[in-house]
């Protein structure tokens, strides 16, 4: 090979890497902008609906009337009555239908939690 021609080899190497890093440096740019925009499409979503409510465990035995905060719930359960708390609508019992005196869902549910909707 002459001289001239591996100047023209080297010279076309160059040019290719710096079409490589373009490409990267488009791509980042790309993908950076995406990210932005989809955490700023989290950011402005909508929150979940909240409600008031409170934590009442669904127990199977007796023993906790001896507590003070023990109570009967309907369905031969019981429970120890904890604190008030606001939460969000589908994180209560039955997705916020589940009530102490009726219908509700206990342990192994898959709609059972501990949190109930405020009545």
């Amino acid at each position: 090979m002459e001289v001239g021609s591996n100047l023209m080899v080297i010279e076309f190497r160059k040019e290719v890497r710096k079409m490589t890093l373009k490409k990267k440096i488009i791509a980042g740019g790309v993908l950076s902008g995406v990210a932005w925009f989809s955490l700023l499409a989290s950011a402005l979503a909508a929150p979940p609906e909240m409600t008031d409510g409170f934590v009442c465990p669904v127990i199977k035995t007796e023993n906790v009337l001896n507590s003070p905060k023990g109570g009967e719930l309907a369905g031969g359960h019981y429970t120890i009555g904890g604190p008030d708390v606001m939460v969000p609508l589908h994180a209560t019992n039955m997705d916020g239908d589940g009530t102490p005196g009726g219908d509700h869902a206990s342990p192994g549910g898959t709609d059972y939690t501990a949190v109930w909707a405020g009545q």
